[in-house]
């Protein structure tokens, strides 16, 4: 069969269709770019916004319309959440998360109809690693699934069930088999990262993570996320004295409001949100630190808002991934009145976007004559390199050799429109 699979939302999403991807092609099948001839059309949903189920539906839709022979299967968290709702779109197949190892056997068989299990039953950690992520000079690496936070306004417990790891050599094999496939940087991925190895047998210590990184003969490994309360002391060392873990976090805050933090159910106040940032820089003084933040949650007020906004501009942070609160049907928040006006919240996502920018154009700026190593990721141009350093800063290059297959020394010279504009610096 001639399959093309599509992909919406987060790094975890797109490791499983990564995989699945593999998976049919080691049983024959041919993948094709959406849009050409196909025999069956895979859309790998998000639901963590209403957003993302609105880009879903419109995918399916121009899946249906441009490729119209062509079988059509859902999966991914919408359809776990939500099936019925993808199912009256027209779509031959709805296929929840846990069953998504088993989507090859159910495009052969033609199967139809909806096949969602209730997420608390999901229990396995699929798929199995992937050997290579094709056009990427990044890959990832899923060693999490699931979560039992249960903050008030996520769905992804509902989507995802309760925390798996993958096991500790299958960690070691995972990273070893995209370092043969040929990259030389990974990501290590999962829905809530800083839970993985509680469950294994016995538990193994989130240090043992790091550990089979630090050994996986890679150039370097990133981590995608962690919460406040996994950003210890340990940690944070770890990534200061690696020469393989990249000095780069992303950690949620949410809020710079304790009354909007303990509404949203989350562990910690800001001043202690606080605490773990500035320590985690001081240490590293290179740590690029990434933040989420929603804006206008039920009953946030402007003094509310103010608070986060003031919190943000005095932490040593690099960006935001700024989100408007978006109701999920199931979570607590989906009840809870006093609703934030939408131009309102409109306003206040502007208003931290543009800090956003600030913030990390001072981030590259201070950076700005230091010699740093980085990996290629493409052309931005035709002689002109695409590069990333260890602490997340886009760089762009003069280059006329081939790419080059592992890290570069770069002299970062000056600001660009996007990112810093660097040369090599191999012969100082």
């Amino acid at each position: 069969m001639r399959i093309s699979v599509l992909t919406l939302g987060c790094k975890v999403n797109q490791y499983e269709s990564r995989a699945l991807e593999e998976s049919l092609e080691a049983r024959g099948h041919s993948l094709v770019p959406f849009g050409e001839p196909a025999d069956a059309v895979v859309v790998n949903t998000c639901t963590v916004t209403h957003r993302s189920d609105r880009d879903a539906r419109a995918l399916i839709r121009r899946a249906r319309r441009e490729v119209p022979g062509a079988r059509l299967l859902v999966t991914g968290c919408y359809a776990q959440v939500d099936p019925r709702a993808l199912a009256v779109l027209g779509v031959d197949a709805v296929v929840g998360n846990g069953e998504k190892g088993a989507i090859p056997e159910l495009l052969e068989s033609r199967a139809e109809g909806v096949r969602v299990g209730e997420s608390a039953a999901l229990r396995e950690l699929a798929p199995a690693p992937v050997g290579r992520f094709a056009g990427r000079a990044r890959a990832y690496l899923k060693v999490q699934d699931g979560c039992a936070c249960f903050c008030a306004y996520c769905i992804v417990p509902f989507a995802r069930g309760p925390s798996r790891s993958l096991p500790l050599a299958e960690v070691r094999s995972g990273l070893a088999r995209l370092g043969a496939g040929g990259h030389r940087e990974a990501v290590l991925t999962g829905v809530h990262l800083g839970l993985w190895g509680r469950d294994l047998a016995p538990p193994e210590p989130f240090g043992a993570l790091l550990d089979a990184a630090e050994v996986s003969g890679l150039a370097r490994v990133r981590l995608s996320s962690l919460e406040p309360g996994e950003l210890t002391a340990e940690v944070v060392a770890r990534l200061g004295a690696s020469r393989v873990l990249c000095p780069h976090l992303h950690v949620p805050l949410q809020s710079g409001s304790d009354r909007v933090l303990a509404a949203m159910g989350r562990p910690y106040t800001a001043g202690q949100f606080r605490e773990r940032v500035e320590a985690a820089r001081e240490a590293v003084p290179e740590l690029c630190l990434g933040l989420d933040v929603i804006v206008g949650f039920p009953g946030e007020t402007d003094a509310d808002f103010g608070q986060t906004e003031r919190l943000l501009e005095e932490l040593p942070l690099a960006y935001l991934h700024v989100f408007p609160f978006s109701p999920r049907r199931g979570t607590r928040a989906w009840d809870l009145g006093d609703r934030v006006p939408p131009p309102v919240a409109a306003e206040r996502s502007r208003r931290l976007r543009e800090l956003s920018r600030k913030k990390r154009r001072a981030f590259e700026r201070t950076h700005v004559g230091s010699v740093m190593l980085a990996l290629p990721e493409g052309w931005a141009a035709p002689g002109v390199l695409a590069l990333r350093t260890r602490n997340y800063i886009e760089v762009r290059m003069p280059w006329r050799e081939p790419l080059p297959d592992g890290e570069v020394p770069v002299r970062l010279e000056g600001l660009a429109r996007s990112g810093v504009a660097g040369r090599f610096a191999g012969g100082e």
